[in-house]
């Protein structure tokens, strides 16, 4: 049993380690998130909540940081008390993440901020003139009207320069022809593949770890009882 004890603590020290790793990942990923946001979008207010994502993330990091500190302490100690309060914390973790990733996958494929959504509805009306909300989107993303360039000729209307590369319509090669919710999607997803694949990947290790710990509490209780009924 002393050799199954020790080998358990072995393995779960190494989870730890692994998770230490993925929460310092998640706190880089934050302040990457932060520091891809462009001046142009902060200026216009167009982050649709990044710096909330990127802070959530920083403190989501920070917290899985602590926690596996918390375990490589329990371990330690030997304390079947702090290690039913780490396995409890890696379960509330794994759901945590779980959920997030939920959110962030419906927002990469449903969601599009009121602003773009109002630029379009304009588009289709005929009677709103000019569009500054789309055509900032247009510039910013390189794209053109909500599903392609044919949208405006569909609506009897010239491509605004927002719509060419360097606001130049003057070469057809310039003509930006992909539409702008189909673009701002594809801008999400890209922006939230990493930490997808980083939390399904600390998930499983987070499960694991709370099975680990699981075993290791029984085990250190056998081996305690062991001891107390040959003395």
């Amino acid at each position: 049993m002393y050799c199954t004890t020790r080998l358990l603590r072995y393995v779960l020290c190494v989870i730890s380690g692994i998770c230490a790793l993925g929460g310092c990942l998640f706190i880089w990923y934050g302040a990457w998130l932060l520091d891809s946001l462009s001046e142009e979008q902060r200026v216009l207010g167009m982050d649709h909540g990044e710096d909330l994502a990127a802070v959530l993330c920083i403190l989501l990091g920070t917290v899985i940081v602590v926690a596996s500190i918390f375990g490589s302490v329990a371990v330690a100690k030997d304390s079947r008390t702090l290690l039913i309060c780490y396995a409890v914390l890696l379960v509330f973790l794994l759901i945590v993440q779980i959920v997030l990733v939920s959110i962030s996958y419906a927002a990469s494929r449903d969601f599009l901020p009121d602003s773009l959504r109002q630029g379009l509805d304009d588009l289709w009306d005929l009677q709103h003139e000019g569009n500054s909300t789309l055509n900032t989107y247009e510039e910013w993303l390189h794209c053109c009207g909500r599903n392609s360039a044919e949208d405006y000729l569909h609506l009897d209307k010239l491509p605004p320069p927002s719509c060419c590369l360097n606001r130049d319509c003057t070469k057809h090669l310039n003509l930006f022809m992909t539409g702008c919710e189909v673009k701002f999607k594809e801008y999400v997803t890209s922006k939230t593949a990493n930490f997808h694949s980083l939390s399904w990947f600390l998930v499983i290790f987070e499960f694991a770890g709370s099975v680990t710990t699981c075993y290791l509490v029984d085990s250190i209780r056998n081996q305690r009882d062991r001891i107390r009924f040959y003395n």
